[in-house]
């Protein structure tokens, strides 16, 4: 009876593991409309007369979020393990939310591309930081399925991006667009002042085990695992600081490493190549724009059921498995998009597809940096792989928009989309059996073992 109700523990979420959930969701709710709204507004900034935007210019302002983006990202995992994860979210949120409204009343491009690569600053600390709490505060054996939960917030984000556009943009024009994007600062900050905890990993990490014991009790985790975690990861530092980038990249751990940020260049590259240019190139195969952002609208409903199975898959079979299935799956969706299929069910399946191997794969491979970790570098090693995946978001849509100023077809776009999808599936193929204490442990072990929390 009592191992029943242990396991039931594991594997099943309390109201106090809900409400950090539920409080990551609603920042990743916003962090994927301020991603996926500049792809909305790409058609309309076209036609501004005011600024005589060229495809070139459009992909290059496009790119300015993701390198707001990386910059984000790698500081925060560093400020984060330093000095609270839960205080760099807020500041990022913050940041972000400001410098929406900066793009809603820029007069300029210039000033435009600017506000742009503020806003992706304080993006880019939200998602490794609310990925980093979820994982921490969700049930050892359902991390994956739980992180997803929260991951469907930025698909919902993209739904309403879409959603709203399709109605605000032809009445009110695109500037409506961003002002939605100051709706976090009103709401979601305050509610994580007041109500989301901070890391336990962070706090026992700091000697603050009073705090760490409270929380603990409040949300039902053992403290006792958590504290032979933390033992067992003082005695691997060996007197070195393993909140550094030389951690990450010692011996042990440099292959993979560098896999996941090759395999997170892959994914930005798709999720940010399509989610800037996508409905403009179905209007250049000769879409409406409302038929346009349609797809726009489809790609973030196939996520999300991608998202739900892949994380099923990772909890069964192991991060590995998962996203490099995920990968083929963008791969084999895109070919197929690329000889531009005459039936629009078809086409719309494919799309929804591609969201299931692109934007869900970029998510698997976080929760598989999550959990492949020490908890102590863990935020540190999530923000680095997204933020040098970064480079692939920045690149991605330059690269979409040459084409698309070459006025080139579907095949060519769609064909750079999928051959991006088979080289990521090849990087994490090859990425190492994650390690414990020295040990090599296979990436399905550590999806369904037992494993302490803060791993």
């Amino acid at each position: 009876m009592e191992a029943s109700m242990e396991n039931t523990k594991k594997t099943s979420l309390n109201s106090g593991t809900k409400l950090v959930v539920l409080l990551s969701w609603l920042f990743m709710i916003f962090e994927g409309y301020d991603l996926l709204v500049y792809g909305t507004i790409v058609p309309s900034l076209l036609q501004y007369q005011q600024w005589d935007m060229t495809p070139t210019q459009a992909g290059r302002y496009g790119s300015y979020v993701v390198i707001g983006m990386l910059v984000g990202a790698i500081v925060a995992g560093m400020l984060a393990d330093r000095f609270g994860r839960k205080k760099v979210l807020i500041i990022g949120a913050t940041i972000c939310a400001v410098f929406m409204i900066g793009s809603a009343i820029a007069p300029t491009p210039e000033i435009f591309g600017l506000s742009r690569l503020l806003t992706g600053i304080g993006l880019g600390t939200v998602m490794p930081v609310v990925t980093i709490l979820t994982l921490e505060y969700a049930p050892t054996k359902r991390r994956a399925f739980t992180t997803i939960i929260m991951y469907s917030g930025y698909q919902l984000g993209g739904v309403l991006a879409a959603l709203l556009g399709m109605s605000l943009i032809p009445n009110m024009g695109w500037r409506a667009m961003f002002w939605v994007g100051a709706i976090p600062l009103l709401l979601v900050v305050p509610l994580a002042i007041r109500f989301l905890p901070e890391s336990l990993a962070f706090l026992i990490a700091k000697g603050k085990k009073k705090e760490a014991v409270r929380i603990a009790e409040r949300f039902e985790i053992p403290m006792e695992e958590l504290e032979k975690e933390q033992k067992e990861e003082n005695s691997m530092k060996n007197g070195k600081e393993m909140n550094s980038i030389g951690s990450l990249l010692s011996k042990g751990q440099r292959k993979s490493t560098l896999l996941f940020w090759l395999a997170s260049f892959c994914g930005l590259f798709l999720v940010f190549g399509l989610g800037t240019w996508l409905p403009t190139i179905m209007m250049k195969s000769g879409y409406s724009i409302g038929s346009a952002l349609s797809f726009l609208l489809v790609l973030n409903v196939g996520t999300v059921i991608g998202s739900f199975l892949g994380a099923t898959v990772s909890d069964r079979w192991g991060h590995k498995f998962s996203c490099t299935i995920s990968f083929v799956v963008a791969f084999t969706a895109f070919l197929l998009l690329s000889f531009n299929p005459s039936s629009m069910l078809v086409t719309y399946l494919l799309i929804a597809a591609a969201g299931m191997g692109s934007i869900g794969t970029q998510y698997l491979i976080n929760a598989y940096v999550g959990v492949y970790y020490p908890a102590t570098v863990r935020t540190t090693a999530l923000g680095w792989s997204l933020g040098i995946g970064r480079f692939g978001g920045i690149v991605g849509p330059i690269a979409v928009g040459l084409l698309v100023s070459m006025s080139l077809g579907t095949f060519w776009h769609f064909g750079l989309f999928a051959l991006t999808g088979l080289i990521g599936a090849i990087f994490i193929l090859f990425i190492s059996n994650s390690t414990k204490n020295g040990k090599s442990v296979d990436s399905s072990v550590i999806a369904n073992k037992d494993i302490p929390t803060t791993n």
